[in-house]
């Protein structure tokens, strides 16, 4: 007996809970949502530093529904993107009950950095990942929070390790644009 196959509008809505998915840092604590964007492209997960926005970027909108019509992957990534609006809809959270004003004027928090990911080169340590945990945690506890930062041009490096023991560094660029003005 052959696989039902999903009807292309069904397809076309699931892309955009995906993209939606991928445009919010939820996936980023979620291994689940993570192996979707794996599954979907394990070359473009690992080249961007596992970021889901670029995995959606990279990957073509022909790949995708392709992918997605495969019954078994379709209820995969449903069952994410259903996950997900579940935790976004989330209406009885401590921020609702005990703030609920700071729905109209939301904390404002300054830091340096942000370590929300590591595809998100905004980081180098302690502070951004203080940070990054306190950012994760208004949003289990639904309280809205905004963060403000610095944006880095290259972030932090990467440091190799050459043949003959000498630290290599490379210094990636943050953006296209950013690149052409440092070069």
């Amino acid at each position: 007996m052959a696989a039902r196959t999903v009807p292309e509008r069904e397809i076309q809505a699931l892309i955009e809970d995906l993209k939606e998915v991928a445009h919010n840092l939820w996936w980023s604590w979620n291994p689940e949502a993570q192996d979707i964007f794996h599954e979907l492209s394990p070359f473009f997960w690992d080249d961007t530093n596992h970021n889901a926005v670029e995995v959606m970027n990279w990957v073509s909108g022909q790949e995708l529904s392709g992918r997605l019509a495969d019954p078994a992957y379709f209820k995969k990534v449903q069952a994410i993107c259903k996950s997900f609006q579940t935790y976004m809809q989330g209406q009885k959270t401590w921020g609702s009950r005990y703030a609920p004003s700071l729905r109209r004027r939301p904390v404002a928090y300054f830091s340096m950095e942000f370590g929300l990911h590591e595809s998100l080169r905004i980081y180098s340590g302690g502070l951004g990942i203080l940070a990054g945990d306190h950012a994760k945690a208004a949003s289990d506890l639904g309280v809205p929070l905004v963060g403000i930062t610095l944006f880095y041009r290259q972030g932090y490096f990467e440091q190799r390790i050459s043949n003959d023991g000498w630290q290599q560094e490379r210094y990636p660029c943050t953006t296209r644009r950013s690149c052409r003005s440092v070069l």
